[in-house]
């Protein structure tokens, strides 16, 4: 149990951090995309201005020795800008005429783009014509005027490139950044643990002290109470104590049987034996219970299968878990027990017909003095500790314990021993 906390609290924090760690990247990652693409749209923009003034100054001839006009950047007007020379190189553009006919196309002679492919891509935009917009890698800029129409694009390659190299190292550096930060987080798991595993640890040594100080006293009882029955037969009152001492010793050793489970003493009497025979012996003892209260009881045991555990822990699993088949089955109702090899597992498969186990109450039933119906809990002699040992039992030997129900007409417990 205090495993399971610990895992719960490392995976609920580190779940924290890394949703916290990408939420921030992807913050970043859109952030910087919006602004590269609005820096790319301003280039494109002022490579348009640009362009329109140098056609204008070159319906005006000036002199050689003149200034050039304002906002024209004297490298650009002499045929380039060698300082922007790379996104100058990225520009490519689309001029329509009045009739929608196409003047010029312009791919700046790269090599990876061919007039065809830009003319496809720029009927897509005059399908449902926007100013400005992204499109199969390209942004573009629509431009209608008097004369036509231009389409202006971008090449947003090298933008996005980058945008998913920073992505990728920001992501490795996050996952690196989060395994750093797993160390301490295990460290501070155990270490808020300590408290729930101290108060878990005094209540299983309370309650096997307990049970072993209630034991001397009962026995005594249990015993005095037979003496006086030879002594006072038919006398009720006698009746009634050894009644209830019968009830106190099932308590007691239960509570004694969850505190050796739970000690993992039982571990160290671990070793291979005979599953198949275990459970045969186990089973055959409810014979003549299901033949006095006219039960149909079928057993499906394949032989061989062998477990490495403790044989008389696995006996036990298999009387707790007939016994409540039993008395849960309805009036001439069905109990069926079986044991079959699934791939490399044993599974141990109990089913009884009956009223069966509502979803709500389905994820409880391994808790310890929980108890379905309380009144016919104690009419049965139960105290909800039968199925909390069945689980200790199968968690000691590595397995798997469900249980599976309709809540109408029967119960199923399958148990996956490895």
């Amino acid at each position: 149990m205090i495993k399971k906390l610990q895992h719960r609290f490392i995976l609920l924090t580190m779940s924290c951090i890394g949703f916290i760690f990408l939420l921030i990247l992807l913050i970043l990652n859109i952030s910087m995309t919006a602004a590269s693409q609005k820096r790319d749209f301003d280039l494109l923009s002022e490579y348009i201005r640009n362009k329109n003034a140098l056609t204008r100054h070159a319906k005006e001839p000036y002199a050689v020795d003149s200034p050039a006009p304002d906002g024209i950047p004297p490298a650009f007007i002499a045929g380039g800008r060698p300082n922007d020379w790379f996104n100058h190189m990225r520009i490519f553009s689309i001029l329509y005429d009045s009739a929608g006919e196409v003047k010029e196309v312009s791919t700046n002679n790269n090599p990876n783009l061919s007039e065809e492919s830009l003319l496809a891509l720029a009927e897509k935009i005059l399908e449902d014509p926007k100013g400005r917009g992204k499109i199969s890698g390209y942004l573009y800029l629509y431009l209608p005027d008097k004369e036509g129409a231009s389409i202006y694009f971008l090449d947003y390659g090298p933008e996005r490139d980058m945008s998913m190299q920073l992505w990728k190292m920001c992501l490795w550096v996050g996952l690196a950044g989060m395994l750093i930060i797993l160390i301490p987080v295990i460290f501070l798991s155990r270490w808020i643990a300590k408290p729930v595993q101290l108060a878990f640890d005094r209540q299983k040594q309370f309650i096997a002290d307990a049970s072993h100080e209630l034991k001397t006293p009962l026995t005594i009882i249990t015993t005095n109470a037979e003496v006086l029955e030879n002594t006072l037969p038919d006398n009720r009152w006698l009746n009634y104590i050894l009644e209830q001492s019968s009830r106190m010793k099932i308590l007691i050793n239960s509570l004694l049987d969850l505190a050796r489970l739970d000690s993992g003493n039982e571990k160290t009497a671990f070793q291979s034996f005979d599953l198949s025979k275990a459970v045969r012996n186990a089973s055959l003892s409810f014979e003549s219970l299901a033949y006095e209260y006219e039960k149909k009881y079928c057993q499906y045991i394949t032989d061989g299968l062998t477990l490495y555990g403790n044989e008389e822990n696995i006996k036990q699993l298999v009387t707790i878990l007939l016994d409540n088949a039993f008395k849960y089955s309805d009036t001439k109702g069905c109990v069926t027990i079986s044991l079959t090899q699934t791939a490399e597992k044993k599974q141990l498969f109990v089913h009884n017909t009956g009223k069966g186990i509502d979803k709500k109450d389905q994820k409880h039933i391994f808790e310890r003095f929980y108890r379905i119906d309380s009144s016919r809990s104690r009419q049965s002699g139960g105290y909800g500790l039968g199925l909390s040992i069945a689980d200790s039992i199968v968690k000691n030997h590595k397995g798997q314990i469900s249980v599976k129900s309709d809540g109408k007409s029967y119960t199923d417990f399958y148990i996956l021993l490895p």
